[in-house]
């Protein structure tokens, strides 16, 4: 199970600086890699009660809102950066 992390762990890795040029596509990669963390947190914690995936559930959701949030800021602004010239 390990190895199968790590191999998709580099994956994640290198689509990361692959499209690191847009903030939408770091924010769409890093969602895999929460995806992936809770996965391998659920897998490893079948027999506990799952504290440690319900807290990271948690946690990887405010990311997600936050992100969100700053996306969709970066957009309404994005007009007023065309007129500054960026």
């Amino acid at each position: 199970m390990v190895t199968i992390f790590m191999i998709f762990f580099c994956v994640i890795l290198m689509s990361f600086f692959l499209l690191f040029d847009r903030f939408l596509n770091c924010l769409i990669v890093l969602e895999n890699f929460n995806v992936l963390i809770l996965l391998f947190c659920l897998y490893s914690s079948v027999f506990d009660s799952h504290v440690i995936f319900v807290s990271l559930m948690v946690i990887s959701t405010v990311e997600v809102i936050i992100g969100l949030i700053v996306l969709t800021h970066v957009w309404e602004c994005s007009g007023w950066l065309e007129l500054v010239g960026f």
